[in-house]
């Protein structure tokens, strides 16, 4: 047993350990929403499944671009040129936001065109995002670092202000306020109030608003709580960090979509048809149920209806 903890200890990153048992409770909760309401679980985990390549391009993405406002800060050039492309790449780790946003987007893109229930289908991706986040956080809290000395050591993201006089900070790693665990249950918790919407909510035009809902609850908290994280290395703007005008970014446009919406420039999407599934390669609107044959005793052969002459 310690040669395998010893073993997972060295060559087994925590971060990707939580990351991936986050991943596996996300399409395990999805596919049992998709049988409770009757979506077409193929075509949907399909898709969040493919949704993942956005979610690491994006992820990535925004973490160069994080990591270059931080050089910036620290008054390095940023000429273009293919050495800065590859210190970024090499140097800068990855950001929630732009992982966030790239899932969402590669899943709006092909649920348009691959999911008949698109509604439906994008409130089952907004219920289980906050609860792979949740288990990511902890994976954060978790992680491990290098010493001086080249040895592992528990380094949990260097993340968190620092509070030496605080009882409940000294329990933690530091001294440090865990942000990675605060933010965790704060998704737990985001995760069960959306499921608790997602369930009770039966009328079909209403589908397609969790996301409405996660969006600007999730970037309210992150703007706050990033005043504690002090975390300098993913750079920022002024006295704001990289995801404090990320979540600025996004609720802005979360006010200006509204208004579109509102005034009828931005047209909302038709009522999905209902699709119970059954045929699980088949799009568009089912056929009108036909009425059944009913055969009674004693009908032994096929009655032409009366004229309308001989009917008395």
């Amino acid at each position: 047993m310690e040669t395998i903890r010893q073993f997972l200890w060295e060559h087994v990153a925590t971060y990707s350990v939580m990351a991936a048992i986050g991943i596996i409770a996300v399409f395990v909760c999805a596919l049992i929403l998709c049988m409770r309401r009757e979506q077409n679980w193929v075509r949907q985990l399909f898709i969040m499944i493919a949704s993942l390549a956005g979610l690491l391009l994006g992820a990535k993405l925004f973490g160069m671009l994080s990591y270059a406002t931080h050089l910036y800060e620290r008054g390095e050039s940023l000429a273009f040129s293919s050495d800065l492309i590859k210190r970024l790449f090499n140097d800068s780790g990855i950001v929630f936001y732009g992982g966030l946003l790239g899932y969402l987007l590669t899943f709006w893109v092909l649920s348009k065109y691959l999911l008949p229930r698109k509604r439906l289908g994008r409130d089952i991706v907004a219920v289980t995002v906050p609860l792979f986040h949740g288990f990511a956080r902890i994976g954060c809290y978790l992680g491990r670092d290098y010493n001086d000395f080249g040895e592992i050591v528990w380094h949990p993201c260097c993340y968190g202000v620092k509070m030496e006089n605080s009882a409940f900070c000294s329990h933690f790693w530091d001294s440090r306020l865990p942000v990675q665990l605060i933010e965790s249950a704060f998704n737990f918790l985001l995760f069960a109030v959306l499921l608790i919407l997602f369930l009770r909510e039966t009328k079909d035009e209403r589908r397609g608003r969790m996301i409405f809902l996660y969006m600007p609850v999730y970037a309210v908290f992150r703007f706050i709580i990033e005043f504690f994280r002090g975390d300098a290395v993913r750079g920022g703007f002024g006295p704001l960090s990289f995801s404090q005008v990320v979540s600025l970014l996004i609720l802005l446009w979360l006010i200006v979509f509204m208004i579109l919406r509102k005034t009828g420039v931005i047209k909302p999407l038709p009522i999905d048809p209902y699709d119970p599934g059954v045929d699980l390669y088949r799009l568009g609107k089912p056929k009108a149920p036909q009425e059944p044959i009913v055969f009674y005793e004693g009908d032994t052969e096929e009655k032409e209806d009366p004229s309308p002459k001989d009917a008395k």
